[in-house]
Parts: C-alpha cells; structure tokens; sequence
C-alpha cells in the first residue's frame, strides 16, 4: 500500500486570481491525488458571493511567495516528503490545463437555514474531485516531477474555506 497523506489549508480567504491551495512535486516521487474537497469554514457573519473555482495541473511548474503547508501522514511511519512543496496563495509558474470548475458560495452558514452555505459544510458535498470510489480502472490525477495541482480561485473575494488534499505518494 502506498503512503497516503493529506494536506489541510485552514481559513483560506478568497481572493480574485488567488492560488487556494497547490500541491508541487519537485522530486522524482510520484504523487497521486485521490480526493480534493473544501468545506465552509466561515465562523462570522460576511456577504458572502459566489466564488468560481477551477482544480488545475501544471507542468514546468513553480510555486513562489506562498505560505506553507505540512501535509499529515495517515501512518507515521511514511517516508519525508521533501521533494514536495504545498502551499496557499504564491503565484504558480508553468503551463496549466483546467481539469474542472466549480461554483462556491463564500457566505457564512447558519444553523437551521439548510441552504446552499449549510451544505458545503457537509464533506462529501464539498468534495470538488475524487478518484477514491473503488474503480480501479480510473486514474487518479498523477504528479510527476515538477507538476504542480492547484486549486484556483478565479472570481469572488469574502468568506473563509478550508481546502484539503488527500494524495499517495510513491518514490522512484
């Protein structure tokens, strides 16, 4: 079985042409992403708006300025990720393909209203990509060296979200 970890950004804020969260393999690991989700983690009243969301991959990719991101072993025997760099906000570099978008509404949940923003409170509601449902016929997105995912905001700015990264790794 290979090593599995997850990566949590906590209280991201949206911001317009912001990198949410990005996973960098700048080794010659290969990293496989299973799952990505977010969760409405606004605790205070805001206006919220809706946010436009993308999940990219780059390749030639390059990740600068961010603030970083431990990811957490799902076994504390795992082999260190130093080949790898996660972070949120930075400006990704390389060319980048569009895998997916999504709509995200950044306004804070409130209890008993059970509208779109309690919603995205529940996890499997805010799974935005997972290739962890049993087939294993499909890929899961492969990371290879100097690839890079992202997920990106491209439109809206208010509110907090909680993104996270649940990927495999294995060294070559």
């Amino acid at each position: 079985m290979a090593n599995t970890w997850t990566a949590l950004g906590q209280g991201i804020a949206f911001a317009a042409g912001k990198n949410m969260l990005a996973i960098l393999n700048g080794g010659t690991r290969v990293l496989r992403v299973r799952r990505i989700g977010l969760i409405n983690a606004q605790t205070a009243a805001v206006t919220g708006v809706l946010c436009l969301g993308e999940v990219r991959i780059y390749t030639g990719a390059g990740l600068s300025g961010h603030t970083t991101v431990t990811p957490v072993p799902h076994d504390s025997s795992n082999s260190a990720l130093d080949t790898v760099t996660i972070g949120t906000a930075g400006t990704p570099t390389g060319s980048s393909s569009v895998l997916r978008r999504y709509i995200w509404s950044s306004d804070e949940a409130a209890v008993g209203t059970g509208t779109w923003d309690e919603w995205e409170c529940l996890v499997p509601l805010g799974l935005v990509w997972d290739a962890g449902y049993g087939d294993q016929n499909v890929q899961p997105l492969v990371l290879r060296q100097n690839e890079m995912l992202c997920i990106y905001n491209t439109t809206g700015a208010a509110g907090l979200v909680d993104i996270w990264i649940e990927f495999t790794d294995e060294a070559s």
